[in-house]
């Protein structure tokens, strides 16, 4: 399975992409990730791609991706030609808004963005940020996304492999916050597909 996570530095991206990979070597699949990170640490474009299987190499081709997962809309966008044809989506609705925009030089439409979206793909969206929040903390939102993509029923993981690669991969201090977090996102996207 090939996974390509989108978003900005600081969301916990990479950790994402650590979560997944490991969960996918405790089911005894060999797992490789690789990144590709903007200007800046914190709020620069960052990209982490994660390929269970037999992949030789780290980074997924275009249009090779069987689930996206988009910590922020505009980031979603520019990332979906990587997505095979039907591939999957979980999309956070909350926006970053670029440097370029906050200096007016350049527009932010980001219901554009998720209509492009929603016509390039099987996408869900979410507003991971408001879930993270409620489960306890906005740094969450990594944990959201995975959730919302186990209750998609895309990934080809367990449930158990997830939890136990978060315990590996988190502090024990923030594990139940976490576990809230996955499962706020399961719920959410469990119930959007009962009302469909």
């Amino acid at each position: 399975m090939d996974i390509l996570i989108a978003g900005v530095g600081g969301q916990g991206t990479i950790l994402a992409s650590k979560i997944l990979a490991y969960a996918a070597v405790i089911e005894g699949r060999k797992a490789r990730t690789g990144e590709t990170i903007g200007m800046s640490q914190r709020g620069g474009c960052v990209v982490s791609h994660v390929r269970t299987g037999g992949s030789h190499s780290p980074y997924i081709p275009v249009g090779g991706a069987d689930l996206l997962l988009s910590f922020e809309p505009c980031e979603g966008a520019r990332n979906i030609a990587y997505l095979k044809k039907g591939g999957k989506a979980a999309i956070n609705t909350a926006s970053i808004t670029p440097v370029s925009t906050a200096l007016g030089l350049s527009a932010y439409d980001g219901d554009k963005m998720m209509k492009y979206i929603a016509e390039n793909s099987k996408a869900v969206f979410i507003d991971a940020n408001k879930l993270a929040k409620e489960s306890g903390s906005i740094k969450a939102v990594n944990s959201v996304l995975i959730g919302a993509a186990f209750g998609l029923g895309v990934l080809d993981l367990s449930e158990e492999s997830l939890r136990q690669s978060m315990k590996k991969n988190i502090k024990p201090s923030f594990l139940d916050l976490n576990m809230r977090a996955f499962h706020s996102g399961v719920k959410e996207v469990e119930e959007m597909r009962t009302k469909c």
